[in-house]
């Protein structure tokens, strides 16, 4: 079952660069840092206020899920 963590993992990082890039694009310098140190509750509010895409922070959650599922069953 490590693999699902493994899948998980890579999930989480590909969402958390994903969510970084769009941040500095649409947010500027301030939510770029912020959702460098305090993903992914900054990638759900800067999703949220930004109107910025959901789909990172899905990715990450995802990516959460997988390793939750993959660390239970092993």
């Amino acid at each position: 079952m490590s693999i699902l963590v493994t899948v998980g993992g890579i999930l989480i990082l590909v969402g958390w660069i994903w969510n970084l890039v769009v941040a500095f694009k649409i947010g500027g310098i301030l939510w770029g840092v912020l959702n460098i140190f305090f993903q992914p509750l900054m990638g759900i509010i800067s999703a949220a206020m930004k109107k910025t895409l959901w789909a990172p922070v899905g990715v990450m959650i995802a990516g959460v899920v997988i390793c939750v599922i993959g660390s239970a069953a092993s």
